[in-house]
């Protein structure tokens, strides 16, 4: 079995070469709106997840495309981005890659109904060991998101793009977030991603962290991008 290597989405990668990723060694967990770079760099990956609602519905269009391309083994979503009814129709037609994520933590047996508390970063980890593999690697883990002029608060509470963002400081590239873009609240996820170690470390999973940034936690070890192989 190949190793898992997730890429998450922190600016720390802007300039990074995906098309150097060994893929006879690694299958790849992409999240969030990373796909809009990896489909126009023809960047295939075997995994996708996002578990922001907000971001599930604003995009809906375009994750059930994604989920319809041959080359996307599986992904996880959440139930509670309430997609349409012909967007759930469309799913349907490939509900063997699909995974709920409310639906995945009923069943006690995979890790991800071990926790309360997650954010894409860490559900990747756990959605990762239930897959089954037994080493991981993530690049582009930064936990230190900034709020920019560029978004507005809407009523509900979510956040809205009010204008294209040059030199984005959160994402690898700027078209990750455009005009007109919703999300919710980006929080610090220290907690979720070291309670998803501590999982990995019960499990006997190995992960390993690559950044050029410090490690944001104790509890794992980061080494530079110059030694990802």
């Amino acid at each position: 079995m190949k190793d898992l290597l997730i890429i998450c989405n922190g600016g720390s990668l802007r300039g990074f070469d995906f098309k150097t990723i060994d893929r006879n060694k690694y299958d790849v967990m992409t999240q969030g709106m990373a796909f809009r770079y990896f489909h126009k760099i023809k960047f295939n990956f075997e995994y996708y997840l996002c578990v922001d609602n907000a971001v599930l519905k604003h995009n809906e269009w375009e994750i059930c495309r994604m989920f319809k391309r041959n080359l996307l083994n599986k992904g996880m979503i959440s139930a509670l981005a309430h997609f349409s009814v012909e967007s759930l129709n469309k799913l349907k037609r490939h509900q063997a890659k699909v995974d709920i994520l409310e639906t995945v933590k009923e069943n006690e047996q995979h890790p991800l109904a071990r926790v309360n508390k997650w954010t894409s970063d860490s559900c990747s980890i756990l959605y990762g060991i239930g897959l089954g593999y037994r080493k991981i690697k993530i690049i582009g883990l930064d936990n230190d998101y900034t709020m920019i002029d560029n978004y507005i608060e809407r009523e509900d509470g979510t956040l809205e793009v009010n204008e294209d963002i040059i030199n984005n400081p959160n994402y690898f590239f700027d078209e990750y977030e455009r005009e007109g873009d919703i999300f919710n609240k980006p929080t610090l996820q220290t907690d979720a991603i070291n309670e998803a170690l501590n999982i990995a470390q019960q499990e006997g999973v190995k992960i390993y962290n690559y950044n050029d940034k410090q490690s944001f936690s104790e509890y794992i070890k980061t080494s530079p991008y110059k030694l990802f192989k």
